[in-house]
């Protein structure tokens, strides 16, 4: 074939400009509804996806169709190329569901799975399963494609009442704030375990019906590919994803790098399936999964999948779900409402018992079983295959559609129902109030980004870099950076600088508490935009040294502050040291401050510091006592530590064991009484949370902050907040 330029302006066939037109409508008008459908879902606390297929339907042949014929047919014209033309976006939305249903699947809960969860996990599979075989083998033929395929029907019907929605009953714990409950971590993993078999089983039955007969040969051949596809996945992609991941997050100048990456392999693995007679969206599940398994996937990368796909392509998928079912072809309903019954009671009565063979309480079984009985989008992609394959009637997807609407509408409105009852344990209890009470430095998560140029202050902030990221999934990343010198500047500066970038990572390195650092080196004109464009790979807060100034501040310093993707702390120390063991926080009530004391109280947490906050309040003779009678004369009030005064200060401080001294200090703007408290209390290191009030360039924060600055000679810590970040974390 030729694609001169010839090629290049010859129409293509069956394309016509008024194909594009009524494509064009016909996607804004399934995104534009669904979206409405999805909202009205929300409101009534129903799924999205219920919504979603419920403005389908309405724009299909049930509503639109039936009642406006002729609207129905001018948008929506009985033409196959036409349609065909639509389907391909429903088939790129149904193969990124998979994917995120693939992020979504945590193959180290089965690691951990518990018996309840395996045994309610294998009833809830093998009971629907058995019942929906029956169903299949004992229906009416008028029901069937092919009445002599009735072992492949009855077999795929079984798959389709055993399957879960695990995206749907994700969505469904998260709604109802499940996630950080027992329960909802077993329904999580028996979740994972029905998805995995449940798409197991649909493959193999692709490539039986992809072959129009079961041919034992065949199938077997099919079954060698998938075990191959497989293999691969495991032994080859995973690990090049360890590199090229890595490689497309740190090294790549362009933007969304990673995200391109995980489109581009989605695709190929699809494609794989699809050679091999699977369909495709399998390659697309297995390639979520794989990836989910990636240590640095970016939680940004996934949250931009999620938009495009929940946002744009999920619904078209939907929609053209929706259009495909026609209510009225189902008669009197009454193969409907066995077909409900079947699904309901399979999992309902399977998942129960299970659970409770498994060592649950009723209502604990019971919850498992109304969570796992909800089929969702997952169902609506197991109708598709089957319609496409050809083992499906029109009439049977219609029934099979309705069941994951249906099932879908009953999980939540169950789990209200049955979770008032499961009692929360302590432990529980205890998980909930710790992950309520993170603060803008989740400890198990924090990423730590230490930038150094070879300086003594950033050796300065070393220990606090790893002290914050000690426990931690995320290593502390050292960046090296270098401004980008001519060949005479670096011969003119030979021998000046502090040591060779190596040797300067390897000091800081020295303090890393036995945890192995990430390290990088870059260079480059602009010193902060090197700095800042490490941070936008995944940070969320940048420690680095100030300059050789009194006060914090140099080019260098106010452009991170200025340009910095997440929160920044700068250091200034006249002496360094290799660990802080009494920390002072001024609180003034601000954000700012309040960033401080969270940084700080990580820290402490970590390493049994010991930690004092100076409460600054007015001048209140009466009601103060004087610390010390020695002619210095700071009114000072040192109360014993309330649980509520340290919850006003932050909500950290509701999960932390750390409780601190809290100092009351009366405001004069005569003088300090911070820095009057730091040279009496003997402390090493003070944490101050301050914006940026320059007018100008130079940085400033605050005439009793800078005077501190200036005047103390212990290391300190100025906690710049990026207000953006604090708002999107709700911290």
């Amino acid at each position: 074939m030729c694609y001169g330029p010839a090629a290049l302006h010859t129409p293509i066939p069956g394309l016509s400009g008024h194909a594009v037109f009524l494509l064009l409508v016909q996607l804004a008008l399934l995104v534009a509804v669904a979206r409405i459908g999805a909202e009205i879902a929300k409101r009534f606390g129903l799924p999205a996806v219920v919504g979603e297929l419920t403005a389908g339907i309405a724009l299909g042949p049930s509503l639109l169709g039936h009642y406006f014929p002729g609207a129905f047919a001018t948008i929506f014209p009985p033409d196959p190329a036409q349609f065909h033309l639509l389907d391909a976006f429903g088939t790129v939305g149904m193969s990124m569901l998979l994917l995120l249903t693939g992020l979504e699947t945590d193959l180290r809960l089965l690691r951990n799975l518990g018996r309840a969860a395996l045994i309610a996990s294998v009833m809830g599979m093998v009971l629907p399963f058995g019942l929906g075989f029956g169903l299949g083998y004992f229906m009416p033929a008028e029901y069937l494609v092919d009445p002599n395929s009735r072992m492949l029907f009855s077999v795929f019907l079984a798959t389709a009442m055993s399957i879960s929605a695990m995206p749907v009953i994700a969505k469904i714990l998260i709604d109802l704030d499940l996630t950080k409950r027992n329960i909802g971590l077993v329904i999580l993993s028996a979740g994972v375990v029905d998805d995995t078999v449940g798409w197991l089983i649909l493959s193999l039955i692709a490539a039986a019906a992809t072959h129009g007969v079961v041919r034992i040969q065949d199938l077997g051949l099919t079954v060698a590919y998938l075990a191959g596809f497989i293999i691969l996945t495991i032994f080859v992609l995973y690990p090049f994803l360890r590199v090229a991941v890595r490689v497309a997050t740190e090294h790549f100048k362009t933007s969304d790098s990673d995200l391109v990456l995980v489109i581009v392999i989605t695709f190929l693995c699809a494609a794989a399936t699809e050679r091999i007679g699977v369909h495709p969206v399998f390659g697309a599940f297995v390639a979520g999964i794989v990836l989910h398994q990636t240590p640095r996937l970016r939680k940004e990368t996934v949250a931009k999948l999620e938009s495009v796909t929940f946002g744009v392509l999920a619904p078209i998928f939907f929609g053209i779900v929706g259009l495909r079912v026609n209510l009225w072809d189902l008669g009197g309903g009454h193969m409907l409402g066995v077909v409900i019954l079947v699904a309901c009671v399979g999992k309902l009565v399977g998942c129960s018992l299970g659970a409770i063979w498994g060592g649950m309480r009723f209502w604990e079984a019971a919850s498992i079983a109304v969570a796992m009985n909800a089929r969702g989008a997952m169902e609506i992609v197991v109708a598709t295959i089957g319609l496409s394959l050809g083992i499906l009637t029109p009439q049977m997807f219609s029934i099979i559609v309705m069941v994951a609407i249906v099932t879908s509408l009953l999980a939540p409105l169950g789990l209200r129902l049955t979770m008032p009852r499961v009692r929360m344990t302590d432990d529980e209890a205890r998980r909930i109030l710790a992950s309520e009470s993170t603060g803008a430095f989740d400890p198990t998560r924090v990423r730590v980004l230490l930038a150094t140029a070879g300086g003594d202050n950033a050796l300065a902030a070393a220990p606090l870099a790893f002290g914050l990221a000690l426990k931690s999934s995320a290593a502390v990343k050292i960046v090296h950076v270098a401004a980008r010198r001519s060949w005479w500047r670096r011969l003119l500066h030979r021998g000046s600088s502090s040591g060779s970038a190596d040797e300067q990572i390897e000091r800081i390195r020295a303090l890393a508490r036995g945890r192995s650092p990430e390290t990088a080196q870059v260079s480059g004109d602009s010193v902060a935009g090197a700095i800042c464009d490490e941070a936008r790979r995944g940070c969320d807060v940048i420690l680095l040294g100030s300059g050789d100034s009194p006060s914090i501040g140099g080019p260098v310093v106010e452009q991170v502050v200025a340009a910095a993707p997440c929160h920044v702390a700068i250091m200034k120390a006249a002496l360094r040291a290799i660990e802080y063991r009494r920390i002072l926080v001024p609180v003034d009530g601000s954000v700012a401050s309040r960033l401080a004391v969270e940084l700080a109280l990580r820290y402490a947490e970590a390493t049994k510091a010991e930690l004092a906050l100076a409460v600054l309040t007015e001048r209140r003779p009466q009601a103060v006592g004087y610390a010390d009678l020695s002619g210095t004369h700071i009114p000072v009030e040192v109360r014993a530590t309330s649980d509520d005064e340290l919850q006003r200060i932050s909500v950290a401080f509701r999960a932390s064991d750390i409780k601190p001294n809290i100092l009351h200090l009366a405001f004069d703007p005569r003088s300090s009484a911070i820095a009057e408290e730091v040279e009496r209390g003997h402390y090493d290191l003070v944490v101050v949370g301050a914006e940026n009030r320059a007018i100008q360039h130079r940085l400033f924060f605050g005439y009793e902050n800078e005077r501190l600055i200036r005047g103390t000679r212990i290391p300190v810590v100025v906690v710049v907040p990026n207000l953006s970040r604090l708002g999107a974390n709700g911290a």
